[in-house]
């Protein structure tokens, strides 16, 4: 048994059955996260308020194609085309829209309900301000800058305005406006709804506009129904259903009549000003009419010459042109340099027509000087009568176009709201909670599973190839079990012959002094002659186990200042004998790496039949790997659970090589109900 093993290769674990056996083992811990998570799934759910969803259904128009080429030149001038859902989205979302529903409704002021328990189980009540003018906070201390305020219900009908001091400021009823003067300032406060019992108390505060803004858009939502329909559903949650209708109503209200201003405001003073301009070009028609018809009168014509007739139709037609040539060469000036090729020819255009209508001009001179005087004031009165059609036609186009414009948008559904609420979905975050609680335990399990180190000593001799002799249970009376049967596995092995053990730990704490005293008093008790070296020179303690308090020791041996016989003390327990380390040196490597203690450990190991020595840990210096070198075997004590795998074998590769001694582990601290137990789980 003493003889090492060879190292056979790790056979590799399906991932998942290693999962569900951590689980199954860790089944408490995993339903106690599960449970408590669920506990907070249920609190949070419970917790978080419902809220609801009202919506309505909007129907916005644009301008009609028919209705754009009938207007012409105007229409184009005052943008008339028709406008996009989207454009109309943007505009209901605007602050111009946002900021007079916020006035109108008062909802930056908020009354938060205060009490737990009330919160809990949804009887916290309701308060909706209307109205609220805090003092202004320059005239406060610095210390009360936006501090909330309280409001206390005194009964169904009255309420108590506290200041952030808690101090009285004023009494008032629901739906009337209350004001009083406050340090300087004024308090006012006009309470719309109030849904509490007696003696609730409420927190008040006042957002700024742009926070209230922004609350706002993040509740409302705004799109198309389908593509280019024109239908745009508007929807708003809240946590009450009532207060969410009266919100999406508003909205709508305040958009429809914005919406209606915005459309017809440029419209409406184009008309205006068109309108004014009426009754003067009228006035200018009929004077110039009555001036041509009296001249007619007076020279007794009643109509002009064929000749004349022709000329005129031949200037007015000119007129006309070089009129509209100049309409639209304003036009394309407003998009192009006057160098564009477009514009350089309506320039020549129009300069061609002007010396046309010059040489018109000329051939009247040629006429009689009545017919000349006719041809120019029948010019005149027709120049006057187009400019009074254009013009009564543009007015009568805008009026239908203003007209039209009040119906761009129309409510298809008011708003309504849903009665069950849109969220929370507290099954969702039930079951959530339930699925992180498994999550977080299987996470706590694989970490300390990783911390907590290698616990299966089946696991560490199939991949050290080291024998492990033994479990030993936490505990001084847990222990005998673990000890009897280490000293039977070292007993059997050493079966007529003297044996020199070396006990060393992988780390200092793990208990290789106490599993070496306590086994050589085991030893001892069975009747073997045992001698125990407390072989930590720099630390070693060993004494205070047996109440001895000698400056002899191993030290003074190896240093030829004191003999065996008269350094290694008796104890009280027969058969057991005990050297201490004497007095502690600084370094001790050199000394276990000389001969004199090779020597030394040849001299003891002929009186006794077990020389067991206490060394230091592993990690902490090599004095162990140099005293197992005259040593028959090597006991390597191992904290159970406290180790990796790597620092195990790490720790094993630090003892010499075979052929050399024999190595064997010891769990020590072993914390389970039976080693049937550990057998049991190692196995699976």
């Amino acid at each position: 048994m003493a003889n090492e093993k060879k190292v056979t290769p790790n056979p590799s674990k399906n991932p998942w059955l290693e999962l569900l056996e951590d689980l199954w083992t860790n089944k408490i811990l995993v339903v106690v996260y599960v449970f408590c998570f669920a506990v907070l799934g249920a609190f949070v759910a419970q917790w978080t308020r419902p809220v609801y969803e009202a919506s309505a259904l909007l129907q916005v128009k644009s301008k009609t194609s028919s209705l754009t080429a009938m207007l012409g030149d105007v229409g184009s001038l005052l943008g008339v085309g028709g406008g996009s859902s989207d454009t109309e989205i943007q505009l209901m979302q605007s602050r111009r829209v946002l900021d007079e529903l916020i006035d109108s409704l008062g909802l930056q002021n908020d009354a938060w309900p205060m009490g737990v328990l009330d919160r809990l189980l949804h009887r916290e009540g309701r308060i909706d301000i209307r109205y609220l003018k805090l003092p202004n906070f320059a005239v406060l201390d610095p210390d009360r800058y936006k501090q909330p305020w309280f409001l206390v219900v005194d009964d169904s009908v009255s309420f108590t305005l506290l200041d952030d001091l808690h101090k009285k400021v004023l009494s008032c009823s629901p739906g009337k406006l209350c004001s009083v003067p406050y340090m300087g300032d004024t308090a006012a406060i006009q309470v719309s709804l109030m849904k509490a019992t007696q003696g609730q108390k409420f927190k008040v505060t006042q957002k700024m506009m742009i926070k209230a803004v922004n609350k706002i858009v993040k509740n409302l939502s705004i799109s198309e129904v389908g593509k280019k329909t024109g239908i745009l559903n508007v929807s708003y949650q809240c946590q009450y259903p009532d207060k969410a209708v009266i919100v999406v109503d508003s909205l709508t209200s305040i958009y429809l009549r914005l919406n209606e201003e915005f459309g017809s405001s440029d419209m409406k003073s184009t008309l205006a000003l068109l309108e004014a301009q009426l009754p003067v070009a009228r006035k200018t028609l009929d004077s110039l009419m009555l001036s041509l018809n009296e001249y007619r009168e007076k020279i007794g014509s009643a109509d002009i010459a064929a000749e004349t007739k022709i000329t005129l139709e031949s200037q007015v037609r000119l007129q006309q042109q070089i009129i509209q040539l100049e309409q639209m060469r304003e036009e394309k000036a407003r998009l192009f340099d006057v160098s564009h090729p477009q514009i350089v020819t309506m320039d020549k255009q129009i300069a061609s027509l002007k010396r046309e209508l010059a040489r018109a001009g000329s051939q009247t001179k040629k006429l009689p000087e009545t017919q000349q005087k006719i041809l120019a004031m029948t010019t005149e009165a027709q120049y006057a009568q187009t400019i009074y059609s254009d013009l009564l036609k543009r007015v009568e186009q805008l009026r239908l176009l203003v007209a039209s414009s009040s119906e761009s948008a129309q409510i298809i559904d008011s708003a309504i709201a849903n009665p069950e609420p849109v969220k929370p979905k507290k099954k969702m975050i039930f079951l959530a909670f339930i699925f992180a609680g498994f999550c977080v335990a299987f996470g706590f399990i694989s970490l300390r599973k990783k911390m907590k180190g290698v616990s299966d000593p089946f696991l560490v001799s199939k991949t050290t190839g080291v024998s492990v002799y033994s479990l030993i249970s936490k505990g001084e009376a847990e222990s005998e079990e673990g000890l009897q049967t280490l000293q039977l596995s070292l007993e059997l092995e050493s079966f007529g012959k003297n044996r020199v053990l070396c006990v060393s730990g992988l780390l200092p704490g793990v208990g290789c002094s106490f599993v070496a005293n306590r086994l050589a008093r085991s030893l001892a008790m069975s009747g073997k002659k045992v001698l125990l070296v407390d072989a930590d020179l720099q630390n070693g303690n060993l004494g205070s186990l047996f109440g001895m308090n000698g400056s002899e020791g191993l030290v003074e041996v190896l240093a030829g200042k004191t003999s065996i016989q008269s350094a290694i003390h008796a104890s009280k327990t027969p058969n057991l004998d005990v050297l201490l380390s004497g007095n502690h040196l600084m370094c001790s490597e050199g000394v276990f790496g000389a001969e004199k203690f090779t020597n030394f450990v040849k001299l003891v190991r002929d009186g006794y039949d077990f020389v067991i020595l206490d060394t230091p840990a592993l990690g902490v210096r090599r004095d162990a790997s140099l005293i197992s070198r005259v040593s028959d075997e090597v006991l390597l004590v191992l904290e159970y659970g406290r180790h990796s795998l790597e620092s195990i074998q790490e720790g094993i590769a630090l003892l010499p090589k075979m052929p050399g001694p024999a190595k064997v582990i010891a769990f020590n601290k072993c914390v389970f109900l039976s080693d049937k137990k550990v057998f049991r789980r190692s196995q699976t």
